[in-house]
């Protein structure tokens, strides 16, 4: 029996004991990070992969799925973030968009069909998608409420057109593992899903990855607690808000002092105009603040783990606009 043929069966064979309910599947959920599927039956769920969030391995141990997650510090085009995590791992000009090899006469017949299903590159649509709400914002006035049907007011709806894919495959000469990769932004939120094998196991053993991708639901990520209030949220805390995450060699840091000073002299003299104090997941919220710059914003103070800690360096020129969101993440060290 080809390999190829070893795996429908056990996929046939897995799906089945599922139908019949004999047992209950387990649901991976990270509220953190707005991810939720059902962990198809017979793979292994790791929750603390040394390369990403969480991963998955199917029953032959072939195919392996990881998930990795970073907050976005500013909004950048998918595109962009695919470029930049490729650099970081050495991938680049190595990989190519899915949706173009399927559509190459000169890839092989085999491979097209089985990567049909993951094929997506939605930048284009994103981008009209973005192009018109910005001429629409242009031609009316800023309703800071929005309207009953939750469309955006003076903020973009991040759920709404902030949520984009791209899908890239990496067959470089000389890497013993081929590797498809999905990028995705949702919600603050960047996204990385990569799907791996041996070279010569992967595209027989790709079938198998669909569903475990397709559960996943990439396009309703929603960046979890990462995620930006909407225009309705902003409305009521009223004003400028500053939010973020303090962090620690991209460790969240809870309970850290969060200082706002309006000026310099104010720095000077210690007296800051706004706190606040970072959650359990790092996170910090100023409201109701004035529009107008804001010289400098710190962390020093005790961590809920009772280290000191303070800013490596403090954000200086902070622009806040009524009714909008600044987001802010704060770098700390740990001091004596």
């Amino acid at each position: 029996m080809r390999l190829r043929d070893e795996i429908i069966v056990l996929s046939v064979l897995a799906s089945a004991a599922a139908a019949l309910g004999q047992s209950e599947p387990e649901r991976y959920a990270s509220r953190e990070f707005g991810i939720y599927f059902d962990v198809p039956a017979g793979w292994t769920l790791d929750r603390k992969p040394t390369d990403g969030l969480v991963a998955l391995s199917d029953s032959l141990a072939l195919l392996k799925i990881t998930v990795a997650a970073q907050i976005m510090p500013k909004k950048i085009d998918v595109r962009e973030f695919a470029d930049r995590l490729e650099r970081e791992r050495g991938l680049a000009a190595k990989g190519a968009a899915v949706a173009g090899l399927v559509g190459d006469a000169a890839f092989a017949e085999a491979k097209r069909d089985v990567l049909k299903p993951f094929a997506y590159d939605d930048t284009e649509r994103v981008d009209k998608a973005r192009e018109k709400y910005e001429k629409a914002e242009a031609q009316r006035p800023v309703d800071l409420a929005g309207d009953e049907r939750g469309e955006p007011g003076a903020i973009p709806d991040e759920r709404r057109f902030l949520a984009e894919m791209t899908t890239r495959l990496y067959e470089a000469e000389g890497r013993s593992v081929t590797q498809l990769i999905f990028y995705v932004i949702g919600g603050g939120v960047g996204y990385t899903v990569t799907v791996a094998a041996a070279r010569d196991d992967f595209y027989a053993a790709l079938p198998l990855g669909h569903d475990a991708v397709a559960a996943m639901k990439l396009d309703k990520l929603s960046g979890g607690r990462y995620a930006l209030p909407d225009a309705k949220a902003v409305a009521a805390a009223k004003r400028g808000i500053i939010m973020g995450k303090v962090l620690s060699n991209g460790s969240a840091v809870g309970g850290a002092a969060v200082n706002l000073y309006a000026d310099a002299a104010s720095y000077a003299k210690g007296v800051p105009s706004h706190r606040a104090r970072s959650n359990g997941y790092g996170e910090y919220t100023i409201t109701h603040l004035d529009a107008g710059r804001y010289y400098l914003l710190e962390v020093y103070g005790v961590s809920d783990e009772g280290e000191r800690v303070r800013s490596v360096q403090p954000i200086t020129n902070i622009d806040v606009v009524e009714g909008r969101i600044v987001f802010v993440n704060i770098e700390v060290s740990r001091v004596q």
